[in-house]
């Protein structure tokens, strides 16, 4: 290799650590983002049925297990009633079949009924469990859906929208209320693809909510997703935020990601 080689090979080489350095200097990279709710949820009706009360309102605190929204539930009370009798009727069947083979199956014994006799009988008994079971069953349903004449909360939280009126008729899936747990925050931000590979799950960041006159909050990384958007080249960072009195779902942020 000539001195000239040797030289161009050397200012490459230069040129490299210079941009690294640069990059390297030119950290803490910075990101703007929004204030979330760890958890969020949008309660939705899983029966038709008319609304026959809303126990909360906007704003409202809840507790894991109130009951939100109440929807009339007199046809499920009566379809948990017919269907309880049902199997009433279906287990004194059984129980009846049952005494019935016992006496085919002495007899057989015996000698003086046939095979055929017996097996009718065996087969009788076992329909008639069959039967049982399927009466269970309708019993378990009916008492789901009546379970779910009653909306409640899954956890602690605050409801943040509502779309429910006493005297609508629901229909499954349509959405009734937005509950969010406030006791738990996290700042969703996106982040240039240069900067993704200088940060980590467990890392500590400082995000500054801007409406809280520059309040600044140590955060901790706890999910990066691996795939970046096609038309922005940019990736999605999650970190979860101290508990604070003044921050909520929906404020705006800055965050400031060192090494």
């Amino acid at each position: 290799m000539n001195k000239n080689a040797i030289l161009t090979t050397l200012l490459v080489l230069v040129c490299s650590v210079a941009f690294a350095q640069d990059r390297a200097d030119r950290f803490p990279a910075t990101s703007t983002g929004v204030v979330m709710a760890d958890k969020s949820v949008t309660l939705s009706a899983k029966i038709v049925g008319r609304v026959s009360s809303v126990n909360v309102d906007e704003g409202d605190r809840v507790d894991a297990g109130d009951i939100l929204v109440d929807i009339e539930d007199a046809e499920l009370l009566a379809n948990l009633a017919a269907a309880r009798a049902r199997l009433r009727m279906e287990e004194l069947n059984w129980a009846h079949q049952e005494k019935l083979a016992e006496r085919i199956r002495n007899l057989r014994e015996q000698g003086t009924v046939s095979a055929e006799n017996l097996d009718d009988a065996n087969f009788k008994v076992d329909a008639a469990e069959q039967s049982v079971a399927s009466a269970k069953a309708e019993v378990a349903r009916a008492r789901a859906m009546l379970a779910e004449s009653k909306i409640r909360a899954p956890f602690d939280g605050v409801i943040t929208r509502k779309d429910v009126e006493p005297g609508v008729v629901t229909a499954p899936g349509s959405p009734l209320l937005v509950l969010e747990d406030h006791g738990s925050l996290k700042f969703r931000t996106s982040v240039k693809e240069q900067d993704i590979a200088h940060i980590d799950t467990g890392q500590t960041i400082t995000v500054t909510i801007d409406a809280l006159d520059g309040l600044a909050l140590v955060a901790t990384v706890t999910k990066i997703i691996p795939s970046g958007d096609l038309a922005t080249h940019e990736f999605v960072v999650e970190a979860t935020l101290p508990r604070h009195d003044k921050v909520f779902p929906g404020m705006f942020g800055k965050a400031a990601f060192t090494r």
